[in-house]
């Protein structure tokens, strides 16, 4: 029996077409690793050029010496780890209790004319002012610190669930009305697909704010985290300790971001302009 075989032909429009969005992406990245370089050139000469003790501004070589000593890595993982499921932990359930109770407030006007008011003014209180609170009701392990980033996780979750619902169209709805849909189907089929876009949007602020309600709560009271490494650093003024953690941080936030604009961009596929959106 005779078998075949299909090779595939590469033509040199394709091959040019290829080589042409490598380069653009080149093109792309080439000014802000440019930008990246000349910083951290700058973070490493100019306090030296300019004499200023470490204590005040280290060089960018003393950070790294900081961050990369043995000791001192496995005590930055532990609390970064640490950090991150105080982070995770608060946006999970932040993310979860807004779109349920965006939903619940888009459909139901009652609860949204008696509940909505006391949501913004809950919001409105800073959460360095409420973190003591929570302190003192739930101790100083991880709890206090999740209930920090649910809160600051929670406000944008909300509002994007609630603005994408509505942006719905009158029209699409009485066409699902039409053709006899349920009330969960036009929710399911309609209404969270069309708000998709926004509660992303939501979320990914959301994201930010979870390493930043994180440290916040650790500040007030923690037991471990990157939070209690920073204020350790700064009683010994260990300025390079400092800027570490803040570099972990830094990168951490910049992780999730491409990750969380990755799966947006791979399930908002159908929505026009979102392939071109930059990572």
């Amino acid at each position: 029996m005779a078998s075949t075989t299909t090779a595939r032909v590469v033509t040199p429009s394709r091959a040019h077409g290829s080589a042409k969005k490598r380069g653009l992406a080149s093109r792309r990245h080439l000014p802000p690793l440019a930008f990246l370089v000349v910083l951290l050139a700058a973070w490493e000469y100019v306090p030296r050029a300019l004499d200023i003790p470490s204590f005040v501004f280290p060089p960018l070589s003393e950070v790294l010496q900081a961050l990369t000593d043995p000791g001192a890595t496995r005590s930055f993982l532990y609390h970064t780890q640490v950090t991150l499921i105080e982070a995770f932990s608060g946006l999970a359930i932040g993310t979860v209790l807004g779109l349920v109770l965006g939903v619940v407030l888009v459909e139901v006007d009652i609860l949204h004319r008696m509940i909505y008011p006391y949501i913004v003014a809950i919001q409105s209180i800073p959460k360095v002012a409420i973190a003591p609170l929570f302190v003192i009701w739930f101790g100083f392990g991880i709890t206090s610190k999740v209930v920090v980033v649910a809160l600051l996780a929670f406000f944008p979750v909300l509002l994007g669930t609630m603005s994408g619902i509505r942006s719905v169209s009158a029209e699409h709805i009485a066409l699902f009305k039409v053709h006899r849909a349920t009330r969960g189907q036009i929710r399911r089929k309609l209404l969270l697909p069309s708000a998709l876009p926004s509660i992303f949007t939501g979320f990914e602020m959301a994201v930010v704010f979870s390493t930043l309600g994180a440290i916040v709560g650790e500040f007030v009271g923690a037991q471990a985290g990157l939070g209690v490494l920073i204020l350790q650093a700064q009683y010994r003024m260990n300025t390079g300790a400092v800027f570490a953690c803040l570099l972990i941080l830094c990168a951490v936030g910049i992780t999730l971001n491409v990750i969380v604009r990755l799966v947006r961009r791979r399930i908002l596929y159908w929505v026009p302009g979102e392939k071109s959106l930059k990572v």
